[in-house]
């Protein structure tokens, strides 16, 4: 057990009143969960405080308190400090030995966006990695400080679509953690789901056994489908688990757990997942080329949605046509803008954080995401801070507004607002740098108007 984690589980012992009132503690995915003797003796303010604390709730007479990834290791902790005896952990949001309380659209939401924040955070440094390298290699190439064609620059363009290439693999992953399965089989999954023999049958159908009806595609770069095929896994080898015998355990339940999801996914949850995406794709560009400035400022609010959900990955095909049939892309410009609104409530947190970690994760996911990758700030603290969402909705429905007003044009694919500007020197550079700053000026106002608070 490491010096932090005993450091931590001793303040958070302290500020629940000691290990004699507690009645029974146990854990979850993300979170440490208290039956505490005493409510008064509870000092939520004093533990909202602490480091490696994300915020704490009573929920069903019970304190939860949010950890994250660590909170194995923070549970170990303070069932050494406090001579607790240790439980099983329980799935996230389903305590069954606890009274239900109603759930309203607002819980749904809240649930949703922590699943996925838990799914993303843990591989967000691989984003930030290849993410980065995409955008000094587009900018230098454009600047024309290298050759697009020289082995070098291949060389590095292949590294940095590594992350986003594998990317099932990786949210399958951190999926199987969330959702309590073998990670490393649900890895194995997402990679058949994704193997290179089978993208290159995209489009073709066979049956197998002559009667199961499956029609290959490409998912490399999409999430929906990693996510969707886990879950689904998740039961089925806690399924196995009841009944295959111990004995053979380890030689069945991978198998098994493996192959039929392997099997629904292809057949079922994979195309539903890309059909999501697709329909949210079309759905904004019928908006965008429909309405004009409120189609950029419905593209522009919308698009954080579209990227907790990993949905932008199916408005490529769309910016590839606007490409080969315009010349330029208009999308790109409202991503733009929401990408800027991100980056301002990042660098907002920052000033306004007293936390030491958090104003650090301020001022790094607001300077990559001036670069133009936004997943770390998504992930990291717009999920995280409803009010963070709700300014970044505002300034991107401003900035985008713009954009659809004076159907702002980009080059090529890149790295919005700044990570690869020279794309958006066209006719319309002036509008584009307009709807950017009214994003970032509109989305300062709105954390402030809203009262922002750690």
């Amino acid at each position: 057990m490491t010096k932090n984690y005993t450091a931590l589980a001793a303040e958070i012992l302290s500020h629940v009143g000691g290990k004699e009132n507690i009645s029974f503690v146990t854990h979850c995915v993300t979170r440490l969960r208290f039956t505490v003797k005493d409510k008064n003796q509870v000092q939520a303010e004093a533990i909202d405080k602490l480091p490696s604390v994300f915020g704490s709730k009573w929920s069903n007479n019970q304190y939860q308190v949010i950890i994250g990834n660590e909170v194995n290791d923070v549970y170990e902790a303070i069932c050494e400090a406090g001579d607790l005896k240790r439980q099983e952990g329980i799935e996230e949001n389903l305590d069954r030995d606890l009274p239900k309380e109603k759930r309203g659209l607002k819980d749904l939401l809240g649930t949703f966006m922590e699943t996925l924040s838990s799914i993303f955070a843990p591989f967000i440094p691989a984003i930030v990695a290849c993410g980065l390298l995409q955008g000094i290699l587009y900018s230098i190439q454009t600047l024309g400080l290298i050759d697009p064609a020289s082995e070098t620059y291949t060389f590095f363009f292949t590294c940095s679509q590594a992350a986003f290439y594998f990317l099932p693999v990786l949210v399958a992953f951190s999926a199987g953690k969330r959702f309590k399965c073998n990670p490393y089989l649900a890895a194995t999954t997402a990679a058949i789901i994704m193997h290179p023999t089978f993208s290159g049958m995209a489009g073709t159908s066979v049956k197998l056994f002559g009667f199961l009806p499956i029609t290959y595609a490409g998912y490399a770069s999409t999430v929906i489908p990693a996510i969707l095929i886990v879950y689904f896994q998740s039961y089925v080898e806690r399924a196995c688990k009841r009944v295959v015998p111990k004995m053979i355990d380890i030689i069945v339940t991978p198998l098994v757990s493996v192959m039929l999801s392997a099997v629904v996914g292809w057949m079922v949850l994979a195309p539903i997942g890309n059909w999501i995406g697709t329909f949210v794709a079309q759905g904004i560009l019928w908006l965008y080329t429909s309405l004009g400035p409120v189609g950029g400022a419905l593209c522009g609010a919308l698009y954080p949605f579209m990227l907790m959900t990993g949905m932008q990955v199916a408005m490529s095909p769309i910016t590839v046509q606007n490409l080969a049939t315009l010349g330029y892309d208009f999308i790109y410009p409202c991503t733009a803008a929401s990408n800027a609104a991100m980056a301002v409530c990042a660098l907002f947190i920052f000033w306004k954080a007293k936390k030491e970690e958090t104003k650090s994760l301020g001022l790094s996911t607001g300077v990559t995401a001036l670069i133009g990758v936004t997943e770390p700030v998504m992930f990291g603290l717009i999920m995280k801070y409803k009010k963070a969402l709700w300014a970044t909705v505002i300034g991107g429905a401003a900035g985008g507004a713009i954009m659809g007003a004076f159907t702002v044009q980009y080059l090529s694919f890149g790295f919005v607002p700044f990570g690869t500007i020279v794309l958006a020197m066209t006719e319309t550079f002036p509008w584009y740098m307009l709807g950017v700053g009214v994003s970032m000026v509109v989305t300062w106002i709105a954390m402030s108007l809203l009262k922002f608070e750690e």
